[in-house]
């Protein structure tokens, strides 16, 4: 995709931040978050689908790359990046697609041998391009990637095995079965326990859980979860 300039160049990373073009109200709050609770300072990939490169400027970011049908970038955002465009990578993508921009960002990171994600702005006022985003992390391209959405309440994850879950003692979490079943092994740190039975995909059963720990231990034999963490 060409010589890598700027930034990119000059680090290499194991993490990315991918800024969609979703909604981020509170900014300040956002990406203090994603570097102090994350752990994602300096070293890593910053990638702009689309239009989250608005939500980049606003958080007084620059992404190392830009990529997607750049049809919400208009010439007054252009001009307010001045110099940094330089510092950019521009990666184009047909406006007919059959990707997402966020799933072009996503395999684009994933390619690059990325070990951790988080995807900030998926989540928004259209509930089909929140299905869409929190859907495509069950993709089994991602399988076994840690990649996480966040915005200022929530975290959202999926898993395929057995797993440790950080939280916070009083703290919800929501627990829904992506494949027909999950078969549980057990659950410690949770108020209401799973322990060798089966969480069916419908009904949701696992809606609105406590964590009674600041860790829970969630143990599958078979299935796929869908994670919804209060923050």
């Amino acid at each position: 995709m060409g010589k890598e300039t700027g930034n990119y160049a000059k680090r290499k990373k194991r993490k990315a931040l991918i800024v969609a073009n979703g909604q981020i109200s509170d900014y300040n709050l956002t990406y203090r978050r994603v570097k102090k609770d994350y752990g994602f300072g300096e070293n890593i990939i910053i990638v702009a689908a689309d239009g989250g490169i608005k939500h980049c400027m606003n958080m007084h970011i620059f992404p190392d790359i830009v990529m997607g049908d750049m049809d919400s970038i208009n010439i007054k955002l252009m001009e307010k990046l001045g110099k940094n465009t330089k510092e950019i990578k521009f990666i184009n993508s047909s406006t007919e697609k059959d990707e997402s921009d966020t799933q072009l960002a996503l395999d684009y990171v994933i390619e690059q041998q990325i070990s951790e994600v988080i995807i900030l702005g998926a989540l928004g006022d259209r509930i089909d391009h929140c299905l869409a985003n929190i859907v495509l992390l069950a993709s089994p391209s991602y399988r076994d990637k840690d990649i996480k959405i966040i915005d200022e309440k929530n975290e959202i994850t999926v898993i395929n095995k057995s797993m440790e879950i950080n939280g916070e003692m009083g703290k919800k979490i929501s627990i829904f079965s992506l494949s027909p079943y999950t078969y549980f092994v057990s659950t410690i740190g949770l108020q209401y326990k799973l322990k060798d039975e089966k969480l069916i995909f419908s009904p949701v059963r696992g809606l609105s859980n406590i964590f009674t720990a600041d860790r829970a231990s969630i143990k599958i034999k078979k299935g796929q979860l869908l994670i919804v963490k209060e923050l």
